[in-house]
């Protein structure tokens, strides 16, 4: 079953199970790899992205947690005119 995500004010579908890490579905299947792997547990932050509006490290954060929420991408974050 597709999973869509609304990502950098976009929507991408997916049909990535629902405890694949957000990291994994941004990186290998949408392409978007400025949001890296470091440490697999949250703990060093390369993985991080914005969900409405809260950093969080998406390593460890299946998709099904974000469906329906604001994802921001360092991609977004460079594209975007807010500060």
């Amino acid at each position: 079953m597709a999973i869509t995500l609304k990502i950098n004010g976009q929507e991408w579908q997916t049909d990535a199970t629902p405890d694949t890490p957000l990291l994994w579905v941004v990186r290998d299947q949408l392409g978007m790899t400025g949001s890296k792997f470091g440490c697999g547990m949250a703990l060093c932050g390369a993985c991080t992205m914005e969900i409405d509006g809260t950093a969080q490290r998406t390593c460890v954060l299946p998709v099904s947690a974000v469906v329906g929420r604001d994802i921001r991408t360092i991609e977004g974050a460079a594209a975007s005119d807010d500060p």
